[in-house]
This record gives structure tokens, sequence and C-alpha cells, in this order.
């Protein structure tokens, strides 16, 4: 992974131009970085020992970064190597650090521990590159990656159990995006089954002219409960639906057509979702791949991957689960691991995908083990040349810490669960405007349809921020509150810092790109603090890449926003000295903050 930021030529005054920015120049990750001189001197301080340098950021009252080889070592080869102590081991990588421009103070604390502060001169140097150019990051070489994520029923209403892939999922392609790789988003949406029978024959019950007309389906769930009702209560009904199934699977034109149009008004309903919460994700249902189950069957029976087990066509994977993969079942019928065995095949064979992710609940994580592990055994997946994962979840609960559910017991409707977000974000901006109006402060938001607009954006960021800060394996209580906490984690406190910096732009009159670059100062141990903050970000980008757990993100939003705010505190900005070099730390902040 390396960290960028373009550094444009100076120009006679050295002002910060996005347009004169020139050739990007590669920053590693800090603690990439203060880790590869570590491992420098490990090398030279112990050449007949190979050890990877372990490096952690430190206590800030101590130094930035701490390096823990001493005391490992010391166990293991002290006396050999002649040392009496871990310090003294400590005291001999301290002296083979190899000169550079990077670390300033470097201290032995405890049993051991090498704990090193960067030089304020290489931070401002740093900080002066992010203002001269755009904030980029590679994670090298660049893959092709398929991001299976949201995948919601057919003729069913997303509700609150969608919420956590379909969020995840945009975020993860956003990261992958951004770090320069070729996204795909797959949208595994369930398109087929024999429950189609009985919504064809609801359909031209319900919608006789559907062929014609796309039908007005306002409310999908009870579009499915009726149809369910049907199937259950009238004989004739349900022998209609089954012969429906029959011929949707020859590929019965009515019965295609029928289907097509279930599907159709499905999309429309999930499409306004994906709209309001700025998803971006292509269709790819299963029934994409019904024509490759049954060759592939063939293929993997050939093969002996595939056994007969009584009457099934099944995949043992002994090392993930006692249970097996049934690619074909005992009625001759291809299931969900059929339909994963070949999307699975289609991605990592066809797509020639480097890297797939599946966002699903922790409910599937063995299921999605059991199919990776297939693919290895038929060799689609080669672990040395190609990854696979499951970002698995916890579930959304109530305050009762049950799964989240309407007063009457119901599912949230994913509509009716935004829909209150941007009513009670709206609620949240006219207490804040009447409470700048009492205290004579600036007014943000002055007109009403400037608060209608920032409601929508604040009510759906608000959701999307509070669900990507959870630890995505364990199960969260879902809580307006919370989400809208102007203390506290959340969007909106994000929000406020972010105002404040521009509040503090207007009011200094100052455009920050023309200000000489050459004017940034880093003296003061809050402008430190902040700088080095900023600087953090392509860390968690990289910490980010290896574990895919997102809320490493919105904790440095989280962590960046509380240190602006005592830097705010103590180092004056308007009408001081060092307003300029303050102005300039801030829009870096401002930088950071927009990309993240």
């Amino acid at each position: 992974l390396k960290f960028w930021a373009s550094r444009g030529a100076e120009g006679r005054a050295g002002l910060v131009r996005r347009e004169d920015a020139g050739n990007m120049a590669p920053m590693k990750p800090l603690n990439g970085l203060v880790r590869e001189l570590f491992s420098k001197a490990l090398n030279d301080a112990f050449p007949s020992i190979q050890q990877d340098a372990f490096v952690i950021k430190g206590q800030p009252k101590f130094g930035d970064y701490q390096c823990n080889n001493a005391m490992g070592l010391f166990k293991e080869h002290g006396p050999s190597l002649g040392f009496n102590t871990p310090q003294a081991v400590a005291e001999a990588i301290k002296d083979k650090l190899p000169p550079n421009d990077v670390i300033g103070d470097i201290t032995i604390g405890g049993p051991g521990f090498v704990t090193v502060k960067l030089k304020e001169a290489w931070l401002t140097q740093q900080v002066a590159a992010v203002l001269q150019g755009e904030i980029e990051c590679a994670d090298p070489p660049r893959k092709r990656v398929v991001v299976d994520f949201s995948s919601p029923n057919i003729a069913k209403e997303m509700h609150v159990g969608h919420l956590r892939s379909t969020i995840i999922g945009e975020s993860t392609c956003r990261i992958l995006e951004f770090c320069g790789h070729e996204v795909h988003r797959l949208n595994h949406v369930g398109d087929w089954g024999t429950q189609f029978g009985m919504l064809i024959e609801y359909m031209k019950e319900a919608y006789p002219n559907f062929q014609n007309e796309t039908p007005q389906v306002s409310d999908l769930q009870e579009f499915y409960k009726a149809s369910k009702r049907r199937f259950d209560e009238d004989e004739q009904f349900k022998k209609r639906a089954q012969l429906n199934v029959v011929d949707l699977q020859k590929g019965g034109e009515f019965a295609r057509a029928a289907w097509q149009k279930i599907c159709d008004v499905s999309r429309l309903s999930f499409n306004q979702i994906y709209d309001r919460l700025g998803i971006t994700v292509e269709e790819r249902g299963e029934s994409f791949y019904n024509s490759l189950i049954p060759p592939l069957v063939e293929e993997l029976k050939a093969r002996k991957i595939c056994v007969e087990s009584n009457g099934a066509m099944c995949i043992f994977t002994p090392g993930v689960s006692d249970i097996p993969l049934m690619a074909v079942k005992s009625d001759g019928g291809f299931g969900y691991d059929s339909t994963d065995l070949a999307a699975i095949y289609h991605r990592l064979f066809m797509m020639r995908a480097d890297w797939v992710i599946y966002i699903t609940d922790l409910g599937q994580e063995s299921h999605f083990h059991m199919i990776f592990e297939a693919a290895r055994m038929a060799g689609w997946h080669r672990e040395s040349i190609t990854r696979v994962d499951h970002m698995g979840f916890g579930v959304i609960q109530g305050e009762d810490k049950k799964k989240f559910k309407t007063r009457s017991g119901e599912t949230v409707k994913l509509t009716d669960l935004l829909d209150e977000a941007v009513e009670k974000a709206g609620t949240e901006i006219a207490s804040r405007v009447a409470e700048q109006e009492k205290e004579g402060t600036e007014v943000f938001l002055k007109s009403e349809a400037e608060r209608l607009d920032a409601a929508q954006k604040l009510g759906i960021a608000a959701v999307r921020y509070f669900d990507m800060k959870q630890n995505r394996t364990t199960a969260y209580v879902f809580s307006y509150d919370k989400m809208l906490d102007r203390k506290g984690n959340s969007a909106l406190y994000l929000f406020y810092a972010y105002a404040r910096i521009k509040s503090i732009q207007r009011k200094s009159e100052v455009d920050p790109a023309k200000i000489p670059v050459s004017e940034l100062k880093i003296e003061h141990p809050a402008e430190r603090d902040l700088a080095l903050k900023i600087l953090q970000f392509p860390d968690v980008i990289e910490s980010l890449l290896a574990n895919l757990h997102l809320h490493q993100l919105t904790d440095y939003l989280w962590e960046i926003s509380n240190v602006l705010t005592v830097f705010v505190t103590k180092c004056k900005v308007l009408k001081d000295p060092a307003m300029n070099s303050r102005l300039l730390l801030i829009e870096a902040t401002l930088k950071v903050l927009r990309k993240s």
C-alpha cells in the first residue's frame, strides 16, 4: 500500500494549487515506514536471526511508535548473543537504526520498548505534500475484485436485515476503488425458485393486463403474502402454481414474461432504496447461473470431487464441515449450494477475478467457507494467486436486544427506517438552528428548503455511518438517538467538525489555496498531534484492506475530529501570527475528511 500526495511546483509564490500538481510522490503508511527502519536495524544488529519488526502505535506521552522485538529476542537468544537484559537488546536495536530524516527522539522504556518520535520538520513536509495534491492510495498490484452484497429477494420488500450487507458492501467497494482496484459490484438477488409459480399465478389474477402494463405494486410484501395465502388456501390455485414452475423451468414464453415482470416491479422498489442510500450495484441474480450448473456438476463428478450420497450428488469438505454441499439434491433439483458453486466458478474462472468478497450475515459463514474449499479442491481458487473472503456481520437488534422489529412484531421495512431517520434528522437540525438564532451565532441553514435538503442528507448519512462504525462481527442495538448524537461518534459530529473548519475559513477571509505552502509550521504540541493524525490515514486503509473491518475508518474519523477540537481550542487560528500556517493545517484536515 502507498499513500500518494501529488506534489506540484510551487512556482514563484509557492501557492497550493491542484492544477500545478506534478508527478505523484509516494508516501508509505507511517507504521510501514517506521517498520522498514526497524527491520534494517534488526537485520544489522542480529544478521543471523530472521525476524520481522513488530511495530505498533506508541502511547502518546512516550512517543509515536514503538518496536517490541527486544523482549522476544532476549527470551530466545539473549545468552547466546551475550546480552544480560532485554533493555540491552533494545539498545543494540536503537544503535543500528539507519540515518534518516523521519525519526527524531528515541527512548528505551519498560522491559525493552524502543519508542520513537517523528521529526516535526518531516511531518511538516508530508502535510505540505497532502496540501499540494489529491490524496490517493494504491494497493499494488491492481486486482479484479468481485464484491457480492445486498442480495434481496425478488417480490419481497427490502427490510432492516438487508441494511448491513448493503452499507458494508458499498463502503467496501468505494475503498477498493479508491485504492485503484477494478471492482465488480454484484447483487446476487433471489430471482429463482418454486415460489415464482404462485407469484406468477397471483399476478395473472390481480393484474390480468400485466403483459401490456407494468403492474403498480405499491407494497411488495403484501403482494407476496397475498399470493402465499392463495397458495395455502386454494388447491386449484396451488396446482396451477406448480404447473407455472414447470413452465418457467422449461423456458415457457408466458411464464418467463410473467417472471420478468415480477422482477421488474421488484427492481423499481430496490432502486428507490439504492438511490436514497447512494448505492451502485449490478444485478446478477441466481437465474444468471442456471445454465452453468448441469455441465459444472458433470465435470465435478468426472473428477470425483462430487460424489453420490443418499441419492444426492455431494461435495465433502471435511476440513470445514461435516455436512456436505449438495450440488444436486436427492430429487434431482438444484438449490442454493448448486447456484453458489456455479457463481464462484463463474467469478474465479470465467471473470478471472483475483479476489472475491461475499458480504452476508454470520449465519452463512460456514456455508461460504465450504464453497471456498470446494473451489480450492476444483482448482478455481488457488491460495497463492486468488483471495476469497466472507465478510460476515451480526444482526441489528432492538432495544430489547432481540431482532429489530416494529411494535406489532413485523420486520422493519428499510424505506420506513430511512424515513424515520430523515424525520429525526430534521428535528435535530431545527433544534440546532433555533440555538444558533438564540445565541446570535452564524446560522448555517437559513431557508426551509436548505433544512429539508440537509435533513435528507444527514438522515441517510447517519444511518450509513452508524452501521459502518459497528464491529461487523457483532450484533448491535439500533438507536436513532445515538445515531444523531452531537457529542458521540456519529455522522452528525463529523458534520459539525467539517462545518467548524468551513466557518473558520470563512471568517478568516483568506483562501487557503493562495497561502504559500512554505508558511506551514508544526510547532505547538496540538499542531503536531493533528499533523500526525492526518498522516496516519494510509495506515488505517492498509489495516482495513488486510482484515476488512470498516469500523477502523470511522474510529479514525472520530479520532481526527477530536484531535481537531483540541487543536482549535488550544491554538488560536484567527487574527494570530500563526494564522496562515494553521489555516493550511485545517485545510489538510478538511481534505482527509472529504476523502474519507
